[in-house]
């Protein structure tokens, strides 16, 4: 059997996506600038070509049929000699002829699952008989640090794209450069950003652009806005305590097992921060006036992932004001939910100032953390609050 490069690898699987987003055809440099990193376009029939044999070995359509010339919309010279060497009979068809049979049973064609098997690819076709809407997925989404979000941090990709341009400016269309992701609508995608899972949503589809998008993206998938969530990053670890046979993130979209959604759902809302109702919105702060400044700085420090973790690995999740503790009240569902608040007074925070978590910070309740802002033009002590809170208990 005929093996691919990676190259080859690359470029079947880009061939199966315009099968699977119903393209008619793609010209040679296309598919050249569709594949990471891209390849001049003069390499392109050679590596077809070894992809059309595997195919014929396969016993499938030849899909370099699909790759044209952008000037003639015909087949590029050498399609003839696919079919010499794959020992198929041309029945004294021109090689324009050919093609255009070629790509008819393209179309025609329901066993393309076993291709996208054979080469390990993240491609999944409908077959006949198969429900495969109702099949729902859990998968991972490696993104892009150099290419899309260069220099940025994970706090920075949370903030600036998911809770902001992917909710406000696109609207839940994710626009991916490369190859797209299919599965169902309804699966649970998580996105990894430096070998860590930082946000979720759940997909609904996966859209074909326009002919002017597709100068800068090859797809879109479209997320449920309203599932988009961030939180303090998920590891590796994390992910095998749930399952044991997971390797490690990889820049393939795995995929895991949807019968443990349950328990990934949970680990979820574990790791989410709870913010006061009255904090500003990180998609909104740009509404408020300038005597808000005060508040914004203050609030920045407790809602700081980074910070808040490590006040929290500290000092555990237990108010250290009243002792409350959400796990021990509510059940394991809210075991580490808590607030942090910043202790440091903002008359002695200048502009070298640098948070330290464990000395600055301190996990409270969200009672006792909505006491310590009260004051008017300032913020409680803890002590004060303390002091307040007993008083109140004799």
């Amino acid at each position: 059997m005929t093996e691919l490069n990676e190259v080859q690898i690359k470029l079947a699987e880009q061939l199966l996506l315009t099968i699977v987003n119903k393209e008619m055809n793609v010209t040679y440099k296309e598919l050249a600038e569709r594949i990471d990193p891209p390849i001049h376009h003069r390499q392109i029939g050679r590596n077809i070509g070894v992809i059309s044999i595997l195919c014929a070995e396969l016993r499938l359509p030849l899909l370099s049929a699909k790759v044209v010339n952008a000037t003639s919309n015909s087949v590029g010279n050498g399609f003839f000699e696919i079919f010499r060497l794959s020992g198929i009979p041309t029945d004294n068809l021109s090689e324009g002829e050919l093609g255009k049979r070629e790509r008819q049973r393209i179309r025609d064609c329901t066993d393309w699952q076993v291709l996208s098997d054979h080469l390990q690819l993240d491609i999944v076709f409908e077959t006949k008989g198969s429900d495969v809407s109702s099949q729902k997925e859990i998968r991972l989404l490696p993104m892009s640090k150099e290419d899309e979000f260069p220099n940025m941090d994970y706090e920075d990709v949370q903030k600036t794209f998911f809770l902001d341009r992917l909710i406000k400016e696109q609207r839940g269309y994710y626009y991916y450069p490369n190859s797209g992701l299919i599965c169902p609508a309804g699966s649970l995608v998580l996105f990894q950003f430096k070998n860590e899972i930082i946000a979720s949503a759940i997909i609904l589809k996966t859209d074909i652009l326009t002919t002017s998008q597709k100068e800068i993206y090859k797809g879109a998938f479209v997320f449920d806005i309203d599932s988009i969530k961030v939180f303090t990053p998920i590891s590796a670890k994390e992910i095998s305590t749930i399952y044991p046979s997971f390797k490690g993130f990889s820049q393939s979209k795995q995929k895991l097992d949807y019968t443990k959604i349950t328990d990934i759902l949970n680990l979820i809302d574990k790791k989410q921060s709870v913010l006061l109702p009255e904090e500003l919105s990180l998609l909104e702060k740009e509404k408020y006036i300038e005597g808000a400044k005060r508040l914004i700085t203050i609030n920045a420090y407790e809602r700081n992932d980074k910070a808040r973790q490590e006040c929290i690995q500290a000092h555990g999740y237990t108010c250290q004001i009243c002792g409350f503790n959400f796990g021990e009240i509510y059940g394991d569902v809210f075991d580490g939910k808590i607030h942090v608040h910043h202790i440091k007074p903002l008359s002695e925070i200048n502009s070298s100032y640098k948070v330290n978590p464990v000395t600055d910070l301190i996990p409270v309740c969200p009672n006792c953390h909505m006491v310590l802002h009260a004051k008017v033009g300032g913020a409680y002590t803890v002590e004060e609050v303390k002091k307040f809170l007993y008083r109140n208990n004799e």
